[in-house]
Parts: C-alpha cells; sequence; structure tokens
C-alpha cells in the first residue's frame, strides 16, 4: 500500500463510511442519525466531512431534505460490501440462521401480512429451518407488547415511540374512500367530503394512529362522522363494505388487488393525510443477530413491495 493510499484511508473512518451508506439509503439527515442513535448535528457533521473527502458531489439538496447523486447511489453495493467484510473481521465468526433455533414473534397489518407471509415462510424454510414463526394479529399498543417481549418485531403507523423502542421507516400510505360497488357513492363523481360523510362509515379500530389523523382531517372541516361498524382487522373491514352500507378509509395499495379493485370503487378525497409506516423493534433484540437478521429481511421485503 502506497503513501498516498494510506493518507486517504487516514482521512476516513469506519463510522463515516458507515453514515454515507445509511444517508444514501434514508435520503434524510435526521432519519440517517435516528437510524445509527446519534444526534441530527452529529449526523450533519458526518456529512460535511464526507463532503471534503470526496471530489464529486454525493448530495444535493431536495426540499427539505436531500437526495444522492448518481456518484452516490453508484457508491452504495461497494460500501455495502465493505461494511459487511468489516463485521465480519470484528465478529470473527459469521452468524448462521441455519444454526439458529428460536421464535420469531411478529405483527403486521393483516392485509400487508397476507401478501408477505409466504415470503417469509420461503426465507425461514430455507434458511433457518430450526425457527419457528408467530404471527400475532396487529395489536393496538404494540409498543406495550414489544417491552414485554410478546412481539420481536412490527410494523404500524408512525408515532413517537418510547426510548428503548427502535424504528425504521419502511412506507408512506396514501389513503382514500373505498365503498361497494352498489354503495350509492359508487355513482357520483367526487363527491365532496359532506356527501361521503353523509353515509355510516366503518373503522380500522387497531390502527389508531390512522384513524385519528382521519378524524382530525373531518374535524378540520367542520364536520362529524357516524361510525357503526368497527373491526381491528382489515380484511374483515373490506368484507364489511361489501355489504353496500358503509364507506370506510383505506390504503390505496388495496386497489392493486384485483379482487378488490373488482368489488370495491374508489372515492377519491382531496387532502386525507398520507399515513407513514414504520417497522419497530424493541432495545433488547438490537444487537440478536436471529432477530437482525429476520428484520433485515423484512425491510427488505416490505421495500420493495412498496415499489411495486
Amino acid at each position: 500500500m502506497n503513501h498516498s493510499d494510506l493518507k486517504i484511508i487516514q482521512a476516513c473512518d469506519l463510522n463515516l463510511l458507515l453514515s454515507l451508506a445509511i444517508l444514501i439509503e434514508e435520503q434524510s439527515v435526521s432519519k440517517s442519525a435516528e437510524r445509527l442513535d446519534i444526534s441530527q448535528p452529529a449526523m450533519s457533521q458526518n456529512l460535511k466531512k464526507l463532503r471534503n473527502l470526496f471530489d464529486v458531489p454525493l448530495f444535493v439538496k431536495k426540499g427539505q431534505g436531500i437526495m444522492a447523486t448518481e456518484k452516490a447511489n453508484a457508491l452504495l453495493p461497494e460500501l455495502k460490501e465493505l461494511l459487511q467484510l468489516s463485521s465480519r473481521l470484528i465478529l470473527q465468526e459469521p452468524f448462521d440462521p441455519a444454526e439458529s433455533h428460536g421464535v420469531i414473534r411478529i405483527s403486521f397489518v393483516d392485509d400487508l401480512t397476507q401478501s408477505l407471509v409466504p415470503l417469509m415462510l420461503e426465507k425461514i424454510i430455507k434458511e433457518a429451518p430450526n425457527v419457528e414463526l408467530e404471527f400475532i394479529h396487529k395489536p393496538k399498543d404494540i409498543f406495550q407488547m414489544l417491552e414485554t417481549g410478546e412481539l420481536d418485531i412490527a410494523a404500524a403507523g408512525t408515532e413517537d415511540a418510547p426510548a428503548n423502542i427502535y424504528g425504521r421507516h419502511i412506507s408512506e400510505e396514501s389513503y382514500c374512500g373505498a365503498v361497494a360497488k352498489h354503495h350509492p357513492l359508487a355513482k357520483v363523481n367526487n363527491p365532496s367530503l359532506a356527501k361521503v360523510l353523509s353515509f355510516e362509515t366503518c373503522e380500522y379500530s387497531s390502527a389508531n394512529l390512522v384513524e385519528s389523523e382521519v378524524n382530525h382531517f373531518i374535524s378540520q372541516r367542520n364536520l362529524t362522522r357516524k361510525v357503526t361498524f368497527l373491526s381491528n382487522s382489515m380484511i374483515v373491514m373490506l368484507n364489511g363494505l361489501l355489504a353496500g352500507k358503509h364507506v370506510g378509509f383505506i390504503p390505496e395499495r388495496t386497489f392493486q388487488d384485483p379482487y378488490w379493485s373488482q368489488h370495491l370503487t374508489r372515492v377519491p378525497i382531496d387532502g386525507l393525510p398520507t399515513m407513514e409506516g414504520t417497522l419497530y423493534w424493541h432495545a433488547r433484540v438490537h444487537r440478536d443477530p436471529l432477530i437482525q437478521w429476520f428484520k433485515d429481511y423484512c425491510l427488505e421485503i416490505t421495500t420493495k413491495h412498496r415499489a411495486q
């Protein structure tokens, strides 16, 4: 290794390269800081060091955030490989899921789980045959269940989590109204919110954050809703809409499913807020290699699912 190479390596460190990889993935200083469990000023300082280290722009401003340049995106595969090699070098013994035993307890919104369960089971069967998966119907208070160990990994709306709960942003969901094909609203083009709320509505009672945002959106417009059907299962709620009496507020992704697009009519509602989704896990499992291995896979398949 020549003198010039040594000087370049001296100017850098592993933490700085880790910060670069996370910044490219997250496209956000604040989210990157949260993911690495450091302060936002510290992450901003790392970004400044990276600007000085590389002789080409790695990020450009985009709105209130940042966007990785083509050069930065091209660096990501090699960065990941370097960081994985560093991890194996430090740990000496690489994690082998095939040698692991245990139970992983997870919770997702049930319509999303329906899409992801086959992928999760295939992963476990192939790579961790001695591990059990326990799917828990989405509870109202996932943080409490993560605290008690009843859950290891859970997906939910983005909320202020306790200090010992880690989170990773996984989605931004657009919502809309939905009714059965034979509901009176199905024949109305672009109905007003007042018109929509003149009908009885149903509520997805597991998603406190979503429904509270919907209720806030309605109250801001000096309107009210009449809830006469509640369910803590998205699948049950969607089937309840087929009766033709209620209006529901559901993710736009629902209409990507041929069955629901055939049986339900989308009701656009201007201004209905976008809901963020986050994958959560407790600090006690943050360094558990089995949970982290499976958590990383969950992040991978939810990202792919969101992109479809």
